[in-house]
């Protein structure tokens, strides 16, 4: 059971991972000059934050140490507080 909770999270950050080189490339190949979409770091923060709380509190009740939902967790609120910071910039 604990493998399977943490190899489900490791495939997750992998697609996600392979889905941002993906955008990436398509971006170079056309051109596109690469601006920083901070709503999108907002977006992604506010899905990350409660993904990586669930993940950490199921790891807590299965008495597994917080090796993927914590470091998910400071990833999620950093994206989070950049894109606030930002908010005047946000494109639309």
């Amino acid at each position: 059971m604990v493998m399977v909770i943490i190899l489900t999270t490791l495939a997750i950050v992998i697609v996600m991972g392979m889905v941002m080189v993906l955008v990436a490339r398509k971006r170079a190949k056309e051109g596109m000059a690469a601006e920083t979409s901070y709503r999108g770091l907002y977006i992604f923060g506010i899905i990350v934050v409660p993904f990586s709380i669930v993940s950490m509190a199921l790891m807590f009740v299965l008495q597994i140490p917080f090796y993927v939902g914590l470091p998910l967790f400071a990833l999620g609120l950093t994206y989070l507080i950049i894109g606030l910071g930002n908010k005047d910039k946000w494109t639309k």
